[in-house]
């Protein structure tokens, strides 16, 4: 059996596993809202940072018993989940962009803002055979998008159950700021995620060259 508790927000799950897990050190991306780093800060769990590629995979190895957080960015990442889970473990799955994922992992949880009118977050501790049904009407607006934009995207999507965004990532800053503005002048707000990282980083790309368009 699984075991469900709700939180008013995600960093304070994150946080109850944390202290329920006793975890001392905390792998997470370096693309990541701060305020998650900061939540490590505050449970005196001390973060570790590592790279991902551009398909969101870890670019290095972990060792196998260590704890490590994977977000399911954008609800595009299922794929990665499910190798993840099968080589760590104690891997812990931010899905606050994939609401309706099944819970996989040590522990995952869910941010009810960004998909619906109200806070909340719901932590799962273990896994069970437990399913949420996906909401078709944005998994509909995302193939759309893509059709659109598929011929300029540098990503590659399958197995997707329900997106946050549909996440376009495009080849120069230019670009990517001139389809921004396409969708800006429409009354549409485009958000950068997360905060600019060193252009050495290959990151940097995702907060540059990303545009999230949103399913609503």
């Amino acid at each position: 059996m699984f075991k469900k508790l709700e939180f008013d927000l995600a960093r304070n799950s994150l946080k109850y596993i944390i202290k329920y897990f006793d975890i001392k050190e905390l792998f997470i991306p370096y693309y990541l809202c701060d305020v998650i780093r900061h939540s490590l800060f505050e449970v005196g769990c001390k973060p570790i940072f590592y790279h991902i590629d551009d398909n969101f995979m870890p670019i290095s190895e972990f060792p196998k018993e260590s704890y490590i957080l994977y977000p399911n960015y954008f609800g595009v990442c299922e794929n990665n989940v499910d190798k993840l889970v099968k080589i760590y473990p104690n891997i812990i799955i931010d899905n606050a962009h994939s609401y309706y994922s099944k819970p996989k992992g040590l522990a995952s949880f869910n941010a009810k803002h960004k998909f619906f009118e109200k806070t909340g977050s719901t932590l799962w501790l273990s896994t069970d055979d437990f399913e949420l049904e996906a909401d078709n009407n944005r998994v509909e607006r995302f193939w759309e998008l893509h059709e659109r934009f598929k011929s300029q995207n540098l990503l590659k999507f399958e197995n997707i159950i329900c997106p946050f965004c549909y996440p376009l990532l495009v080849s120069t800053d230019k670009e990517a700021d001139e389809i921004a503005n396409e969708f800006i002048k429409k009354g549409i707000t485009i958000y950068r995620y997360w905060n600019n990282l060193p252009k050495s980083y290959n990151e940097y790309k995702f907060y540059r060259r990303l545009v999230p368009i949103p399913l609503t």
